[in-house]
């Protein structure tokens, strides 16, 4: 059996790109491919993280190496694999290659021109649902969703007081009036008046059903998928996952709840690449100046208001980055802030 692949930093690219050489395989090869890890539900490397879904990438480069075709991966691939085994698979030559990714190639925040070009398989849950839906346009705006710090609301003004009038002169002006207009109704019609009808009780609302995560932390993520009664189940179990520790099954259910249309998984997305309280490990190693910006518009032209504080304040942030030369804050700042 061939020793494992290997991967490398590129040092002739900036910070966070790796390389492969692929030993044992013809230049001029069709060189998609895909990544994929032993022991997780989400197994697969997407462009946007590891997912369900088996993934086709294409590599930021091809270069050629001793005779032997090198393939680069871009920060925006290399930010989400973790050191360890690997599969690294051709699917046009039908060949799966082991490959071993050390823990000194450095990661970066910025985004690349690596992109999934075709989904080669779809988990039984998206087959059920039908066709992905369509996301927002490209530039819109992926940790727990934080509350907004919404300004209290105006005091509530006291009513005018108004002017007592004497209760005795008051209550005989009443009497006389009421008797002068009865008088003149029973002259004119000679007639008692209808009653007037009883208006129907209201019907209470009923409640909305519970959020539905109880009884599934059990559940494998394609399970969660399939048998959430709404895209909002969904982000429940990602949440509850979430405050759990399961970071990665979290991503995996915020991206599933965000690709269903609902403006809390997009902010909560946004919340995992923000550096603005940024955790490592949860599930990134390092925050993601664009995929923060990425996300918070997209919630905000869903209509979550939540995050509307949280995009300012990644702005402010990205300002202050910017004036210190780093060009990958000035470039989101143009792109979601033009």
């Amino acid at each position: 059996m061939p020793p494992p692949l290997r991967a490398e930093a590129d040092p002739s690219r900036p910070l966070g790109h790796a390389r492969i050489v692929l030993r044992g395989v013809a230049e001029g090869a069709d060189l998609r491919f895909g990544l994929m890890r032993e022991g997780y539900p989400a197994a697969h490397l997407g462009p946007r993280g590891w997912q369900l879904g088996e993934a086709v990438l294409e590599p930021a480069a091809v270069e050629s190496e001793g005779g032997a075709p090198v393939i680069i991966l871009g920060p925006a691939l290399v930010r989400h694999i973790e050191p360890g085994p690997l599969t690294l698979r051709l699917p046009a030559l039908g060949r799966d290659l082991p490959l071993f990714w050390p823990a000194d190639i450095p990661v970066y925040d910025a985004g690349d021109d690596t992109r999934a070009l075709a989904v080669a398989g779809r988990s039984a849950a998206d087959t059920a649902r039908g066709p992905a839906a369509t996301a927002p346009p490209p530039g819109g705006d992926d940790a727990t969703v934080m509350p907004s710090s919404l300004p209290p609301p105006p005091p509530v003004q006291p009513p005018a007081r108004r002017r007592r009038v004497p209760l005795v002169p008051a209550a005989l002006a009443a009497v006389v009036v009421a008797g002068a207009a009865g008088a003149a109704l029973w002259w004119l019609s000679g007639d008692e008046p209808a009653p007037l009808a009883s208006l129907p009780a209201a019907t209470p609302t009923p409640p909305p059903p519970p959020p539905w995560p109880e009884g599934t932390d059990g559940l494998s993520l394609p399970e969660v998928v399939a048998r959430a009664p709404s895209a909002e189940g969904i982000l429940a179990v990602a949440l509850r996952r979430q405050a759990a520790g399961r970071h990665d099954d979290a991503l995996v259910l915020f991206e599933e709840a965000a690709d269903r249309g609902v403006a809390a998984a997009y902010t909560a997305l946004g919340r995992l690449y923000d550096p603005n309280g940024f955790q490592p490990g949860r599930p990134f190693t390092a925050p993601d100046l664009r995929q923060a910006a990425l996300y918070y518009r997209r919630a905000a032209e869903a209509g979550d208001t939540q995050v509307l504080p949280l995009r300012e304040a990644l702005r402010t942030y990205l300002k202050a980055a910017a004036a210190a030369g780093n060009a990958t804050a000035a470039e989101a700042l143009a792109e979601f802030w033009p």
